[in-house]
């Protein structure tokens, strides 16, 4: 499965996925490649398809069933890094700024000052699991973002 060319390795996880549901192989096959795989974009198209062929016991249906991390987009949407252009309201410099989705504060490359931004509406906030979701810090940071907005 490791291969310089993405789409070969993007090929390779789209058959497992098609044919691997349940198969413990396949399964450790995907676990192998996420230990030796640097590239972000393929490590997360291996999670999604070792979360496919994954299976699951049935829970009761009286029991809210946690969702997985790329199953549930408020989750990957919180967790998420983004790259950002700013304008600094401090030194007015014009430049970019990587904050994961949980955080509405960072420095300013030029000048150091704290930079704020608001926080988009997400579905962890009424999820009754949203904290489980993206982790208690997360969901902490991200709840006192959304209410200095």
């Amino acid at each position: 499965m490791h291969d310089d060319d993405a789409s070969k390795v993007e090929q390779a996880l789209d058959e497992i996925c098609r044919v691997g549901k349940g198969n413990l192989e396949a399964m450790k096959a995907v676990q192998d490649f996420l230990r030796k795989e640097k590239r972000m974009s393929l490590r997360i198209v291996a999670m999604q398809t070792l979360s496919k062929i994954k299976t699951n016991p049935q829970t009761s249906t009286g029991t809210f069933k946690k969702p997985l991390v790329f199953e549930c987009p408020g989750a990957e949407k919180i967790k998420r890094v983004e790259i950002i252009d700013v304008t600094c309201p401090h030194c007015h410099k014009k430049g970019t700024a990587s904050a994961a989705g949980f955080e509405n504060e960072f420095a300013c490359e030029s000048c150091g000052e704290i930079i704020e931004r608001e926080l988009a509406e997400s579905c962890i906030e009424k999820c009754p699991v949203g904290s489980e979701c993206v982790g208690p810090e997360r969901y902490r940071k991200y709840m006192n973002g959304r209410k200095k907005a």
